[in-house]
């Protein structure tokens, strides 16, 4: 267990200083929904312990962009004067989400079993998918005079240069 946590820190933290900073943050929640459900559906179907370092690793991608990833684009969305507001806001969401998640999902993991419980949420995560998809999209405010994204300027369409 240990190794296994180790591990998923490790590739997530790789992800967080390696990748997600040098990403606009639309393409860096974009990457972490989809890891989350390419990883459900993989712990659904697991049968070795190299499939559960794989879905562990798939994991640690979702755990290093989603959360730094929406809370660019919620600042990015928000003016400067209610920012805090926004901000705010969102993270009272995901902790309702963080809170409420594991009590569905491990009550479904008891009750119906492995294989259900993560069919179920890999079903639920492409939907995640479609909306982060179909109805996010690049922030108006990703330009604001000197403001930075990574070690580069966001340009107006919305690439790190």
């Amino acid at each position: 267990s240990g190794r296994l946590l180790g591990f998923v820190g490790l590739v997530a933290s790789l992800m967080q200083g390696g990748v997600t900073r040098r990403m606009h943050p639309l393409h860096v929640v974009r990457l972490g929904v989809v890891a989350c459900a390419l990883a459900f559906f993989l712990l659904a179907r697991l049968s070795s312990e190299r499939g559960l370092y794989a879905a562990a690793a798939l994991l640690a991608v979702t755990s290093g962009t989603v959360v730094t990833g929406l809370n660019a684009l919620s600042s990015f969305e928000a003016g400067a004067a209610e920012r805090g507001e926004k901000l705010g806001n969102h993270r009272s969401f995901g902790q309702a989400g963080r809170c409420l998640g594991p009590l569905v999902f491990c009550t479904l993991y008891w009750w119906a079993g492995r294989d259900v419980a993560f069919k179920v949420g890999g079903a639920g995560m492409v939907g995640v998918c479609a909306l982060v998809f179909g109805t996010l999209a690049m922030p108006k405010r990703t330009v604001e005079a000197g403001s930075g994204l990574a070690n580069g300027r966001v340009k107006a369409n919305g690439k790190v240069g």
